[in-house]
Parts: C-alpha cells; sequence; structure tokens
C-alpha cells in the first residue's frame, strides 16, 4: 500500500524544495507537526472562547471531574486517595490513580475546582488529543500510505466531535486514547525487526502507565504481544522480550496493588468499582441502561449507606446483588447485553434538542454510520493482507466487550476511536480509487 502512494508522488528534480522524499525540505504546512499544533491551537481556542472551562458548581462542582474531581480535591488537601463522591468515606480504590493524581497537582497550583485548574486540565487534555494526531499519522503512513496517513491526521484535528472530549470532559479519555494509539504504533514498529532489550522495557513502562490510566486497555496487551510473537515465531530473543515486557509492567503497576492490599486488606486490581457499574445496569429497576439512583453520587441514600459500609463493603454487596440478579433474571441479562451491544456502537439513548427539534434518530444514526464504515475499512484491510490489521480487529472485537456488560457511555469507545477513524478514512480513500463503469454513459467520439 505504501508503494502505491509513493507511485502516485509527483516527479520533481532532486534536491527541490519540494521533494516529498526529503521531509526536512517540505514546506512547513505539509508538515505532521503543523497539523499537530493547529490541532491543540484549535482545542485551546474552544476551551478559552466557548468557555468550558467554566463547569458548573452545582452539588459541590461535581461535574469537574465527577469521581476523579472528589478524589483528586481528596489528594490535594491533604486526605489521600479517597472520597470518590460527596461525603468523606476514604479510602478508596474507586479508579485507577494516574489521572486522580495529575488532576490534584493542578488543584495544588491553581486552587481546587478553579475556573484556571478547569483551563490547565482541559488543556493537558488537549496536548495529548492533540498529539494523536501524529500517533495516527505514524501508524497510517507504515500501514497505508502517506494519503491515507494525512488525510487520517487532518480529521483527528478538525472533526468536531472528536474535538469535544479533551475540551469538555475532566476524565482520562484523551489521555488514554493517546496511549493506546501510542502502544499501537510501538508494536507496528517492533515487528519490524526483533527488538532490542531496551525496546521492550520501554514497551512494559507504556504498558504500566496505560494499566493505571484506564485500566480496561490492559485487555489489548495480549493482542499486542501475541502479533508480535506470531511476526517471529522461532525466535527465542522475542518471547524472552515478550516476557520482560509483562515483567516490568507488572512492577510498574505493583506499589499500586501493594497499596491496595495493604489499605483493604486483599487484592484488588487496581480498581475495584466494577460491580456497582454492573449492578446499575443489570438490576430489578434497569431496562439495560444504568439507574441513576443506584449510584451513591445521584442518590441520597445510596450515599449514606455507601458511607455508612465503607467502599469495598459496599462493591461487595454490590457485587452479590448483581450475581443475584444474573443468577435468577439470566434471560433479562443476556438481552440488556444484546441491547447494550447496539448502545455501544449507536450510542446509548440520550434527549438531543437543536433549534426545538429533537436530533436523537439523528444521533443514532450518525454513530452507527460510523461504526458500520469502520468494520467495512477492517474488512477491506484483512483482505488486503495489511501487517497490522489483526491489532485493530482486537480493538473493535474485543476492548468494547466488558461495556457491553455495564451502561455504554460513549466517551468508553473514545480509546478506539483513533482506530475507527483510520479505517474509515482507508475505506474512504480506496473506494476513491475504483473506477465506476455506467453501462448508460455516452462513450465520447
Amino acid at each position: 500500500m505504501r508503494d502505491r502512494d509513493q507511485k502516485n508522488l509527483p516527479t520533481v528534480a532532486e534536491g527541490s524544495s519540494h521533494d516529498p522524499g526529503l521531509p526536512g525540505h517540505r514546506p512547513w504546512h505539509h508538515s505532521i507537526l503543523y497539523i499537530v499544533l493547529l490541532a491543540f491551537l484549535l482545542r485551546l481556542a474552544v476551551i478559552t472562547v466557548g468557555h468550558t472551562y467554566r463547569i458548573t458548581p452545582r452539588r459541590d462542582h461535581f461535574q469537574f471531574g465527577w469521581e476523579m474531581g472528589r478524589l483528586a480535591r481528596s489528594i490535594a488537601t491533604g486526605q489521600g486517595f479517597g472520597s470518590p463522591t460527596d461525603l468523606p468515606t476514604w479510602p478508596s480504590a474507586w479508579a485507577p490513580p494516574l489521572y486522580p493524581y495529575i488532576l490534584a497537582g493542578v488543584f495544588k497550583l491553581f486552587g481546587v475546582y478553579s475556573a484556571v485548574s478547569a483551563w490547565v486540565i482541559l488543556a493537558f487534555n488537549s496536548i495529548f488529543a492533540a498529539l494523536t494526531c501524529l500517533t495516527l499519522y505514524r501508524i497510517a503512513e507504515k500501514m497505508y500510505g502517506v494519503t491515507v496517513a494525512r488525510a487520517t491526521a487532518w480529521t483527528w484535528a478538525v472533526f468536531p466531535y472528536l474535538i469535544y472530549w479533551p475540551v469538555r470532559v475532566v476524565w482520562e479519555t484523551s489521555f488514554t486514547t493517546f496511549l493506546l494509539s501510542l502502544a499501537l504504533l510501538m508494536t507496528l514498529r517492533m515487528a519490524d525487526a526483533p527488538p532490542r532489550a531496551r525496546i521492550w522495557i520501554g514497551f512494559g513502562l507504556l504498558w504500566g502507565v496505560i494499566i493505571l490510566t484506564n485500566t480496561a486497555i490492559v485487555s489489548l496487551l495480549p493482542f499486542c504481544l501475541l502479533w508480535l510473537l506470531h511476526r517471529f515465531p522461532r525466535n527465542p530473543r522475542v518471547w524472552i522480550g515478550a516476557s520482560t515486557c509483562v515483567l516490568v509492567a507488572a512492577l510498574v503497576v505493583s506499589p499500586w496493588l501493594v497499596r491496595n492490599y495493604e489499605v483493604f486488606g486483599k487484592f484488588i486490581f487496581v480498581r475495584d468499582n466494577l460491580p456497582l457499574e454492573m449492578y446499575e445496569a443489570n438490576n430489578d429497576k434497569s431496562t439495560g441502561l444504568w439507574t441513576r439512583s443506584e449510584h451513591p453520587g445521584n442518590d441520597p441514600d445510596a450515599m449514606r449507606e455507601f458511607q455508612r459500609l465503607g467502599e469495598l463493603r459496599f462493591m461487595e454487596e454490590k457485587h452479590e446483588q448483581v450475581s443475584r440478579f444474573i443468577h435468577e433474571h439470566p434471560g433479562r441479562f443476556a438481552w440488556f447485553t444484546v441491547e447494550r451491544f447496539g448502545y455501544f456502537w449507536a450510542a446509548p439513548p440520550q434527549l438531543t434538542i437543536v433549534a426545538g427539534y429533537d436530533m436523537i434518530i439523528a444521533r443514532h444514526t450518525e454513530f452507527l454510520i460510523a461504526a458500520v464504515l469502520a468494520f467495512a475499512g477492517l474488512w477491506l484491510s484483512i483482505r488486503n493482507r495489511v501487517p497490522g490489521s489483526a491489532m485493530f480487529a482486537a480493538c473493535l472485537l474485543f476492548y468494547p466487550l466488558p461495556y457491553y456488560l455495564v451502561n455504554p457511555f460513549p466517551r468508553y469507545k473514545h480509546p478506539i476511536e483513533p482506530v475507527m477513524t483510520l479505517l474509515i478514512v482507508y475505506l474512504l480513500v480506496e473506494a476513491g480509487k475504483v473506477e465506476v463503469r455506467w453501462p448508460f454513459r455516452k462513450s465520447s467520439v
């Protein structure tokens, strides 16, 4: 695919300032760094001009990061990693620790829940959203060629929906998205030749950071390693390297696991709130999506119970309740799961009013079209035997599996949206090369 793009490049004199073979001589506006900078400045402009840093103070600023914000506030005020909801209930393992500590650092420097802190953390999100243009470009360039790479990077830079997450949502979403794209890029580059030991160590460090940022992403680590092992099946150095990667990642995560064991007296793999997330979407009052009244952050009764029991016992109680519901209503649970599969790709129901018109059908349609095009691009990539397509398949097929069991918020899909964007662009570029011969068209004489 890359050769095809290279053949389509215009012929220029050797050493010319427009020689595409000399990246250092390209005009600045043709550089990927130009796209990255423009993406960052565009997001900063939206934050600043659109006043997205003015987050509502309702419910004591709960929408400023929700549980992440509460954990960061607890850290910044010297009370440790705890109290993820309104009342003091610490200690906590509600979320992976990295982003709350980053947000706590912002709070320490610029004030807890201040407008300046909001601007700074949204700018932090925007840095990594912009850097995703770079990783996407390099992935696409390696797999599909320069044409797809530039189109994908520009799409990520300026598409409004992709701008929304870093400029509006105080969460680890954009940071996670960049880290996963970086991991995919490293995997592709490591497949060129058996990696050296330091590369494997760096790969393990990256995955350790990913696990401490968004634990759900760890489901893709085995697929990256298996793909590399498949590329070098008879090289023992690769097997040793893969083992080193896993060991390094485990060492990076281990201090947090030790902390959880010391605090709670039992092994907790990074976070503990999965039982609550599952129970909210799978109970007698639920229709497959979450019931807000079950969340301690939304319901005073649930909040008091959370405070009375403590986080660990509260989560154990929710685990018992959701297990009982699944055992007693397996058919409903299966149907809920099927519904959530659809909602993950077509977006869950949400009131969408634009100029007085309800746009909910348009919202579902837009999300669904993007999913269909992404899967079509994946099929085409696999059919054309593009190296790396198997990793993309893992992103689309295996990463979403846990989210079919809980309420599928659209931000849960964002970490794999770089892959979806790349596959959609690839599909459209390939479709543009198809010549259609219309039978009724008059031939020119």
